[in-house]
């Protein structure tokens, strides 16, 4: 019996650092390596940033009005870039079966609470949203995915 105590605490500790760096990354601490959808379900910044961006912007595609609520596209893991000496994150998505054709690319900053945005449709044209600056926009016009 005194054996299984002295091993209980021992397994709550292991537990916790173990969890630890899951519950970091959940929080948006990493910059790369992230899907822009998990990111818009678990960050309210960046879902809220994402449909102020977006929302009553007329000739935009149907997929891309949708992009804060519905998960409706193609994404490649997020990526971090520094712009002007600041970590930003920059997500690349596409139309399903159109990827080619119909494309967007995010830059947000850390906290999600700032974000840019592109649009790239071979019927629909182009839309920068956010008013980036000249730095801001060169992760932006990066070609594809």
């Amino acid at each position: 019996m005194i054996k299984s105590a002295r091993i209980l605490p021992s397994l709550t500790c292991v537990s916790i650092l173990i969890a630890t760096p899951h519950v970091a990354l959940a929080e948006g601490d990493k910059l790369s390596g992230n899907y822009l959808f998990e990111v818009l379900q678990r960050s309210k910044p960046h879902e809220e940033t994402l449909s102020g961006l977006l929302r009553g912007k007329r000739g935009l595609p149907t997929w891309v009005r949708g992009m804060a609520s519905k998960g409706n596209y193609v994404a490649s893991a997020s990526e971090q870039v520094t712009v002007d000496g600041v970590a930003m994150e920059l997500f690349s998505v596409c139309q399903p079966h159109n990827c080619s054709d119909s494309q967007v690319k995010l830059l947000y900053s850390a906290d999600g609470k700032t974000a840019y945005v592109r649009v790239i449709d071979a019927k629909l044209g182009e839309h920068i949203f956010g008013d980036p600056s000249q730095a801001q926009k060169a992760p932006l016009m990066r070609q594809g995915l």
